[in-house]
């Protein structure tokens, strides 16, 4: 499915670039297109998500080596609602903010015990299981260089991420059978990011966007590290409205060190397909 939606962007892109001339034959020299603030918003589909952790910790909380999908039926694909913000003080500098939400669900009855905190699930448990990433950005935009067709930028940010896990299981529960125990985990983790950005106006109406965010941080016992790529085409239809369609990958892991220690790691991919607002 992730070469598919690949394939269907660079397809895009191509056919783009070869009517490029014809649209541009056909489209004035206006004045420039207003793009002081703007508000971008639509529907996002998530797919080929994965999630593991291994050992106990105190970030889902599971012990042993727990895949989401594989071990307790977790979905790979669900529907999302994304939000993003941009306002340019002047050609350099730009402000943005992004929020979105994925949220994953599961049922299985186990086929391997599993361990969470005090509690023994043994295999034969049912459970249902919901795994939500809520994902805050905060993004500042240099732009280097700047002009009618290309912009290429330096973008620090932060991420706020979100992230709890919930559990519910009845079997054989710490060796006691028609047992019960409902497990919530979560925990918020601000993510430091450094991104580059790169745009280029194919037409005065058609322009391609993309940046590429990523982080590598160590602190005491605790490794994070996560990958971030973004890719979309934007047609303006109208001077103060656009429509557009975006591809984004998003990796990232934790490790952590000493006697509980643990390692989680999560992916997904996610095709966005939305409208942009130019308000002034």
């Amino acid at each position: 499915m992730m070469r598919r939606a690949a394939l269907w962007l660079l397809s895009v892109g191509i056919l783009c670039l070869i009517f490029a001339p014809l649209v541009r034959a056909e489209e004035t020299a206006d004045s420039p297109l207003p793009e002081k603030l703007m508000i971008r918003g639509g529907w996002a589909y998530v797919f080929g998500a994965t999630a593991n952790a291994a050992v106990s910790g105190p970030i889902l909380g599971l012990g042993a080596s727990v895949d989401f999908t594989n071990t307790l039926g977790g979905r790979t694909s669900t529907d999302a609602f994304r939000v993003d913000t941009l306002y340019r003080f002047n050609d350099r500098h730009a402000l943005g903010f992004s929020w979105y939400r994925v949220g994953l669900s599961g049922d299985k009855v186990l086929n391997q015990t599993i361990q969470e905190g005090d509690n023994v699930i043994s295999a034969g448990a049912a459970t249902q299981t919901s795994l939500n990433f809520n994902i805050y950005r905060l993004l500042y935009n240099y732009s280097f260089y700047h002009n009618d067709k290309v912009e290429l930028g330096f973008s620090p940010g932060l991420y706020v991420m979100r992230t709890s896990f919930n559990l519910a299981a009845q079997g054989t529960i710490n060796g006691t059978a028609g047992n019960a125990a409902v497990i919530n985990e979560q925990v918020t983790l601000p993510l430091p990011s450094i991104g580059l950005i790169a745009n280029y106006n194919i037409t005065p109406k058609l322009k391609f966007e993309s940046r590429y965010d990523f982080f590598y941080l160590t602190i005491d016992k605790y490794t994070g590290a996560m990958f971030e790529f973004y890719a979309g085409l934007e047609y303006r239809l109208l001077k103060h409205f656009a429509m557009g369609a975006a591809y984004d990958r998003l990796q990232a892991g934790l490790r952590g060190d000493g006697d509980r220690g643990f390692n989680i790691n999560f992916s997904y991919n996610l095709l966005y397909l939305y409208a942009t607002l130019y308000v002034f």
